[in-house]
């Protein structure tokens, strides 16, 4: 182990066979899901409106997100400091989306392997933990921040929308108090504790502190305005929330303003911090209801978008991650590049 109890172990990146295996549960899983919810009383409207779906728009909705991959591969290069090369970061953004649909868990699980991708590229394994940790708040931050943005705007009458503040300015108060707590983080100086204080404690210091190094190195991306990180995280969400909206109009609806469609967006995705498959298209029915749409709308362009949304990045992470078992087969490494004079310590405060 090294400091703060980080292992030293080399990662193993999941097997071709394992991938396949996950893929294929996935995808059996989904289509019963698909078939259940369709024969479910009150629900015979979706199997309709899904055959009559509008083939243009679903067209546009796959186009939005590819478009979404593709921001999100800009934020991804951006935030490791353009280390690996265009060809071997594009590929290894693509498996970490893929992976984040195999292995639910609210998008941490893809960027695990992202992180074994970067080891094994010959990235530094501690700049590439904290710039791990960094993509995740990052990409999470725009979600949280447009959260507050669209709470406080229909409460308000801003953004036009019909709900109750208990769903409008509540979920905006916390996703800003979550949003200062977490850049609040590095200032807060907690002793060391003494080594083999048992696993659990030392576990728990270890998240810690790859936190810390997170958020600090998040608040340096974003104070130095690198325009592949900002630019990335916010295309990378407000494409894909534009593919919900032309799945909406797929199926036949207008579906929510722009406020209530953001929230319902937002806070469904946070069914997919379950790890398990449907959580995610659970939980963005689930919040299209509360917000005002009848359920089998609601149903058949969650289902829509979700076939998009998941598919697209399933099958382009196959293709990334075949593509960088390649390259490091073939040897072709990432250049190592010095850290930038920027980077934080493990433990320095951010100033505002």
């Amino acid at each position: 182990m090294t400091a703060h109890g980080r292992p030293t172990e080399s990662p193993e990146l999941p097997s071709s066979r394992q991938i396949v295996r996950k893929l294929a549960l996935v995808a059996a899983l989904l289509g019963i899901g698909v078939v259940v919810a369709t024969q479910l009383p009150g629900l015979e409207e979706v199997v309709h409106q899904l055959a009559g779906a509008d083939g243009s728009w679903i067209t546009v909705a796959l186009i939005l997100e590819l478009l979404s991959t593709a921001f999100f591969a800009l934020a991804f290069h951006g935030v490791y400091d353009r280390r690996p090369g265009p060809r071997a970061s594009a590929s290894m953004s693509m498996a970490v989306q893929g992976m984040n649909i195999v292995l639910p868990s609210g998008g941490a699980g893809g960027l695990a392997v992202g992180a074994v991708l970067l080891d094994r590229s010959g990235v530094p394994r501690s700049f590439a933990a904290s710039r791990t940790v960094a993509l995740f708040l990052i990409t999470s931050l725009v979600s949280f921040v447009a959260v507050v943005i669209a709470g406080f705007g229909v409460a308000g009458g801003v953004l036009a929308g019909d709900a109750t503040l208990a769903v409008t300015l509540v979920p905006g108060i916390v996703a800003l108090l979550i949003v200062v707590a977490v850049f609040a983080l590095p200032r807060s100086q907690v002793p060391e504790q003494a080594a083999a204080a048992g696993r659990l404690r030392t576990a728990l210091a270890s998240a810690r502190e790859y936190l810390r190094d997170g958020v600090g190195a998040s608040a340096e991306l974003l104070r130095s305005g690198d325009r592949l990180v900002i630019a990335g995280a916010v295309g990378y969400f407000a494409f894909d929330v534009a593919a919900l909206a032309a799945a909406f109009q797929a199926v036949g609806s207008a579906g929510l303003p722009i406020g209530l469609l953001v929230l319902a967006y937002t806070l469904g995705h946070g069914g997919a911090m379950v790890p398990i498959p449907g959580s995610a298209e659970g939980g963005l029915i689930g919040m299209f209801v509360l917000y005002g749409v009848d359920l089998p709308t609601a149903t058949a362009a969650v289902l829509a978008y979700r076939a998009l949304h998941a598919g697209v990045p399933m099958l382009l992470g196959v293709v990334g991650l075949a593509d960088v078992r390649r390259l490091l087969r073939d040897g072709e490494r990432a250049p190592r590049r010095p850290a930038p004079s920027a980077q934080l310590a493990p433990g320095v405060a951010v100033t505002a």
